[in-house]
């Protein structure tokens, strides 16, 4: 059997049992030439295992903080592009000049780049954000008070698509920290330890093979028994 081209998961499936009272340990340990591999076998099942647990978690980290910013994403985009959108049809219906053009500079001071924001950087989304409130001056905040929606106060709406940006950069920290300490690769370790902990378990296996050969307690049916997943 080629054993550099074992997956990890094939890999644990043949150490495993050799370790389990349930299955083969017994036998394993009944063997004079056997019995002090025990810990070597132990070691290096445990190091293929661990890189897949840490690979695991890791990509489910990954995926949930992905999820999370996507979700965050959406609520800031359609809260601002509503608001954007509802305060230039208020100023379309409106037969007041004065008003009209009161609710577009609101919507101007709310979102200068129009809806450009909602395809911006998650980065910039967020300092807009925190600059929002900078460019309100006395009328523009009275107004965003009054104004309202189906869904409550524009103000809500605002603090809404505000607070996700906010929230959405802080996800977006989380993730690039998850990314510089993950390992480089996805089976949960680096490439150096990953080559390590594969030859590590090769070679204890051979080491297995090699001391069966040579016991003399060993019958070709224990033989079968404990080989039998690497033919």
């Amino acid at each position: 059997m080629g054993y550099r081209n074992l997956s990890p998961q094939a890999m644990v499936n043949i150490s495993g049992p050799w370790l389990d009272p349930e299955q083969d340990r017994k036998v394993f340990t009944s063997l004079p030439l056997l019995a002090p591999l025990v810990p070597a076998v132990q070691e290096a099942h445990d190091r293929i295992r661990t890189t897949q647990r840490l690979g695991s978690s890791l990509q489910q980290q990954t995926k949930a903080l992905m999820e999370k910013a996507i979700a965050l994403d959406a609520t800031h985009d359609r809260k601002l592009r509503g608001a954007y959108n509802y305060l230039g049809a208020l100023a379309e219906m409106s037969d007041d000049p004065a008003f009209a053009a009161a609710v577009l500079d609101l919507r101007d001071r709310l979102a200068p780049a129009g809806l450009k924001a909602i395809s911006r950087s998650y980065g910039d989304q967020a300092g807009d954000a925190k600059l929002l409130r900078s460019r309100l001056d006395e009328a523009s905040e009275k107004l965003l008070k009054k104004l309202k929606t189906p869904e409550g106060p524009l103000a809500q709406v605002v603090d809404a698509w505000v607070a996700a940006a906010l929230e959405l950069e802080k996800v977006e920290a989380q993730r690039e920290q998850l990314a510089l300490s993950a390992p480089s690769n996805t089976d949960g370790a680096t490439p150096r330890e990953v080559v390590n902990a594969r030859n590590a378990w090769i070679r204890v296996v051979r080491a297995v093979e090699t001391n069966l050969a040579l016991e003399k307690a060993a019958t070709g049916e224990i033989a079968d028994r404990l080989l039998g997943r690497l033919r």
